[in-house]
């Protein structure tokens, strides 16, 4: 099977994700962090429409801000830029992006980059996104709820990642760190 199933996982646990806690969020506005070994809460940013976590503003990139994201109403993860200023002390709401749509690349996607667009192709799914309390999920075409993101490591820039999905393939380099996305900032925010 090419994902792994939130589903099962819970099951393996011996609990079950009941439908009452999972649905659609509130209409406020609300940040995504990545949460995994040696990640702690990173929060999430647009540049030049990639979706990087870094512990400060990415510097590789033109356009290049932290997202605050609304829900759309049809269900995709609407982002714009913030007003919040990264642990460095720089402005991270420099972007001129706006109205951008999260996406993860689908299942027929060669492609494991996330990113933001403002007109998706049939290879980048928007409208897929599912709650779990402050679990960010996306439902499969089969019905499963999964989280498959994973940071790929920048090599140019130290505290930065590249956010990505469903990696199938051997990290043979330790590149990659399966994370978990969560709409709760860490405590030391």
């Amino acid at each position: 099977m090419w994902a792994k199933s939130f589903g099962l996982c819970f099951l393996a646990l011996g609990s079950d994700v009941s439908a009452g806690i999972l649905g659609q969020r509130s209409t406020d506005s609300f940040s995504l962090y990545a949460y995994g070994d040696n990640i702690g809460g990173l929060p999430l940013y647009y540049a030049d429409g990639n979706a990087v976590i870094a512990n400060h503003t990415p510097d590789n990139a033109t356009d290049v801000g932290q997202v605050a994201f609304t829900p759309g109403s049809s269900g995709p993860l609407v982002g714009n830029p913030t007003n919040e200023t990264d642990t460095s002390g720089k402005r991270s709401s420099s972007g001129s992006f706006s109205n951008q749509q999260l996406f993860v690349p689908s299942a027929n996607s060669t492609d494991h980059q996330v990113g933001f667009t403002t007109s998706p192709s049939s290879e980048e799914v928007t409208t897929k996104f599912i709650w779990y309390g402050h679990f960010l999920l996306v439902e499969t075409d089969d019905g499963e709820y999964t989280s498959l993101f994973y940071a790929k490591k920048n090599k140019t820039q130290e505290g930065a990642y590249s956010l990505q999905w469903n990696i199938t393939d051997d990290d043979e380099d330790g590149e990659y760190y399966s994370i978990s996305m969560r709409s709760i900032a860490p405590s030391n925010a």
